[in-house]
């Protein structure tokens, strides 16, 4: 008899551990419903362009610097953001191969290490970032609480070697953050308040803690249309 249940144990774990494997999603599935959660491939695809405009905070330590943010991005990977913070002005822009940072003392050539990372898969816009054979490797491993939520963590690694980790809501399927480690150190974005523009969703609130600073951009409007390409010209003193 001890035998008997000592078998049926066995199966009963067997059959359990088979249904937790059931129910934990593919790496493919966690990225079609993040991708029907905003909107749908078909939606995104359409899209060349993007411009949003609203508000950043940056707290370093006791302080907190508050102002207006406008970002611009076209495809496959061109940037500018400018961030008026009143004491100081940020701006940062990426023509597709070099990219600068002005912080009011003129424009800088962008280091080696963040140039690498904007002309990557971390700069993936219109319906590339809803792909995720777009990494090198992904996998699902299993569900852990970030910000509040159960989510499926994944372990990605991108094409150019860097490791990175992504959580989706399991209720929405909304891509909720990402712990990664770069240029300046480890940083743990987060996504929030997700808000529709144009019939496509986009976080309205996206916080980023690195070391000791948190920025927090505050997205008001988002136009999706190819932004003027005189934005991401590089100024001619950054060689």
């Amino acid at each position: 008899m001890r035998r008997f249940q000592q078998t049926i144990a066995i199966v009963a774990m067997a059959l359990g551990a088979v249904r937790a494997d059931a129910q934990t999603p593919s790496v493919q599935q966690v990225y079609d419903k993040f991708a029907t959660a905003v909107g749908g491939r078909d939606a995104w695809a359409k899209v060349t362009g993007r411009s949003e405009k609203g508000t950043a905070d940056i707290a370093a330590g006791p302080q907190t610097l508050s102002g207006s943010l406008e970002r611009h991005q076209a495809l496959p990977n061109k940037m500018r953001m400018i961030m008026d913070l009143g004491m100081i002005r940020l701006d940062q822009g990426f023509d597709g191969t070099k990219g600068w940072v002005d912080q009011g003392q003129g424009p800088q050539r962008m280091p080696a290490a963040q140039e690498k990372t904007m002309g990557g898969e971390g700069s993936a816009s219109g319906a590339t970032y809803l792909d995720p054979s777009r990494y090198a490797k992904a996998t699902v491993d299993g569900k852990e609480s970030f910000d509040g939520k159960d989510a499926w963590k994944l372990s990605v690694t991108t094409k150019d070697g860097d490791q990175i980790t992504e959580f989706f809501d399991v209720a929405t399927g909304l891509r909720i953050g990402t712990v990664s480690n770069g240029p300046a150190g480890p940083s743990t974005i987060y996504y929030r308040e997700y808000k529709e523009f144009e019939g496509k969703k986009v976080p309205s609130k996206v916080v980023q803690s690195v070391g000791m600073a948190q920025v927090t951009l505050t997205v008001e409007s988002v136009t999706f249309a190819a932004p003027d390409p005189a934005l991401f010209k590089a100024p001619d003193s950054v060689k």
